[in-house]
């Protein structure tokens, strides 16, 4: 069998976000004083992989629980920043990690607030196998019900066999409704205002996250298929929350929310021709 993804966690989180910025990495022990709170930090996979780990070290310690013991939090973000070379921005993450944990995202009309929450797992590793899925043809389904019409960089042409393996940064469960969220690092621009639905769209395509989501949500389709004895789709499945940490504070919140037509994801289902699904 062939292994189709990143091995760990980190692997992926470095080729998912922005990749390697010479210009911006060779500047990013100088604060910039023209931006405000993380639009300070440095762009680029280091720097986005940094706040993944803060935002999961803050899941495994549980976002409440994390809040209620600042010192500690601060104590943990300090030595992160002390291992990455980044101790100049350790007084704006604090105030960073700590607003976007309790900030109240609205998602289908309700407000989602990640302190709040009861059900959510971290990382949740996923596996699938694949029997000769014609890559053209997922693109041409993806393509027919995400942002339809929309321009993005095609798939080669290629038949998959072998073992799918993924890794969620987080599900939870809110409303009575589940969702994958991916925390994107990306850099949009200096300021809120650059964090637009349009920006984020362009940005979902160009690096096909929409794909990418396509295929955490199937994943989780099939486990709970499996956990839940009455499980529809339209009614459980929450969709895919992508949300750009550098724009949390911008009208649209840095927030991608979707959840693809139930077609697509049985026509992915049926196309990957296998029922194998082993999440952790």
């Amino acid at each position: 069998s062939q292994d189709l993804a990143p091995q760990t966690p980190l692997a992926q989180n470095m080729s998912d976000d922005e990749r390697f910025d010479p210009s911006s990495d060779a500047s990013c022990s100088v604060i910039a004083t023209t931006q405000q709170g993380i639009h300070q930090f440095p762009r680029g996979a280091k720097p986005g992989t940094f706040l993944h780990s803060l935002l999961e070290w803050a899941a495994e310690q549980g976002f409440a629980t994390m809040l209620a013991q600042p010192e500690q939090a601060q104590q943990l973000i300090h030595s992160h920043c002390a291992a990455y070379g980044y101790e100049d921005y350790q007084d704006i993450l604090w105030p960073w990690l700590r607003d976007f944990i309790q900030h109240p995202f609205v998602v289908a009309g309700q407000s989602l607030q990640f302190n709040q929450l009861s059900h959510y797992q971290a990382e949740m590793e996923f596996w699938f196998a694949t029997h000769s899925a014609d890559t053209q043809l997922l693109d041409q389904h993806v393509r027919q019900f995400i942002l339809p019409a929309a321009e993005r960089p095609y798939l080669q042409q290629e038949r998959l066999n072998g073992m799918f393996k993924g890794f969620i940064d987080l599900v939870l469960e809110h409303q009575g409704r589940y969702y994958v969220v991916d925390y994107k690092s990306n850099w949009l621009g200096d300021e809120d205002a650059d964090y637009s639905s349009e920006a984020m769209d362009t940005c979902v395509l160009t690096h096909r996250y929409d794909l990418q989501y396509a295929l955490y949500i199937l994943a989780l389709h099939r486990l709970l298929k499996l956990r839940i004895a009455d499980y529809d789709y339209d009614t459980h499945m929450g969709g895919a929350l992508y949300m750009f940490l550098r724009g949390t504070q911008s009208a649209t919140q840095g927030l991608h929310a979707t959840r693809p037509a139930r077609e697509l994801i049985e026509n992915m289902d049926a196309l990957f021709k296998s029922n194998r699904l082993e999440a952790q």
